[in-house]
């Protein structure tokens, strides 16, 4: 084991990369346990490029940077994106190109730990010491930070990719990949962590090595929040990601159905499938409720493109569930999952409106089907009370018939 890959992709000001720069460059490489690193910059502002169109960020790559770390350990490389890869792809692109088979991914806003990169090794060297599986993830902790919140602990095999030591090797035998384009923008660690997991629980050749436990909380992974960030200047970052996780979650049930036929798990990891499928579309029927009230009820003017990646991907994942797995699947299951997604994910819960779960499996509401112009218009016929109710719904109507007169009593000023 002679070195580590560090991978970051690149955007925005100096002031803000150096702090992760610093991080990586200062990190404790002990006499017993030597490494070298190899940090890949992949540099994807292209707003940023100098009048020469050399990369904003060369000055590392400078003899004059050079004088603030030990070269002889330490190689920094600049990949210059002709065109924007965002973060996904970009990360892709580091990884590939690193030197060494096992890779961290860090944000170009946050930090490593200082000894993250020597613990990673350590357990890389002393796993093949004692003569263990290959690695397929070394899992951490991420140390999170928001402006008057408390510090969040994210443990290594949640959902962020940054908490991880991963090993190429793994990453390329099960073609585990970024999303590609505009879905590289934002969300892109669901479906590769998904992957990634789904790929180690059914692979008995890798192992899993976690270096958090309730014993041992050391982070290597520091986040910050960045007020420049291109998810926090994007006015849209809500309902890009409305349309783009639906997206993802769609391609993360077509990737676990090719990894099931390909290693003969389909019967295996039917029953799994199915209530992953299910999930899955619950989540997709609050985002789409969601993403209406928001669009109904602010002055949000959303862009075609994340209407139309919402509603397809709604679709897909709706009828994927109604023709494969529906007529297989209890009432309890589907009454049980509407529950945990509202209650315990990330979901923006909303009350329906256009009917229940049920119709929305059957296609029962226009809004599967309509175009964007047909939707905003939809939209702007729509009112919602301070409870999150829409009016016009049966069940407001049927509140209000009921109490009709004492209704029109407050109208008349009697009450």
């Amino acid at each position: 084991m002679k070195g580590i890959t560090v991978v970051s992709p690149m955007w925005g000001e100096r002031h803000i990369t150096d702090r992760m720069i610093f991080s990586v460059l200062h990190q404790y490489i002990g006499k017993t346990n030597p490494f070298k690193i190899h940090l890949v910059l992949v540099d994807d502002y292209i707003e940023g490029r100098l009048e020469n169109g050399d990369s904003y960020y060369k000055y590392y790559e400078s003899e004059e940077f050079k004088d603030f770390y030990n070269t002889e350990n330490i190689k920094i490389t600049i990949i210059k994106n002709k065109e924007h890869k965002y973060q996904g792809e970009s990360r892709e692109i580091g990884f590939l190109a690193g030197d060494y088979p096992y890779f961290v991914l860090i944000d170009c806003d946050d930090m490593l730990a200082p000894n993250a990169l020597d613990r990673y090794i350590w357990a890389i060297k002393n796993n093949s010491r004692n003569k263990g599986l290959p690695i397929a993830y070394i899992g951490g902790m991420t140390y999170g930070f928001e402006s008057g919140m408390p510090p969040q602990i994210i443990p290594g095999h949640s959902i962020w990719v940054q908490g991880r030591c991963y090993n190429r090797d793994f990453i390329l035998k099960h073609d585990i990949h970024f999303p590609t384009g505009i879905n590289s923008r934002q969300g892109e660690d669901y479906p590769f962590i998904n992957k990634v997991d789904y790929a180690v629980e059914h692979d008995p050749g890798y192992q899993v090595l976690q270096l958090f436990t309730e014993e041992n909380q050391q982070c290597t992974t520091f986040w910050f929040p960045n007020p420049n960030s291109l998810s926090r200047q994007d006015p849209h970052y809500g309902q890009h990601l409305s349309g783009w996780t639906m997206k993802s979650s769609a391609a993360i049930l077509d990737y676990f159905e090719e990894f099931n036929e390909k290693n003969d798990l389909s019967i295996e990891e039917d029953e799994y499938l199915k209530m992953r499928s299910l999930d899955m579309t619950i989540y997709s029927f609050y985002n789409f409720l969601d993403f209406i009230r928001e669009v109904a009820s602010t002055d949000y003017e959303p862009l075609e493109e994340d209407w139309y990646a919402l509603r397809d991907a709604a679709n897909y994942l709706r009828k994927k569930l109604k023709n494969t797995f529906w007529d297989e699947i209890c009432y309890s299951d589907v009454e049980d999952k509407l529950y945990q997604v509202k209650h315990f994910s990330d979901v923006r819960f909303c009350e329906s409106w256009i009917g229940t779960f049920y119709d929305y499996i059957n296609n029962k509401s226009p809004l599967l089907n309509m175009t964007y112009d047909e939707m905003r218009k939809y939209a702007k016929t729509l009112e919602f009370d301070e409870a999150g109710h829409e009016i016009h719904s049966p069940q407001v109507v049927a509140w209000k018939e009921r109490h009709k007169e004492h209704i029109d009593k407050m109208k008349e000023g009697v009450i």
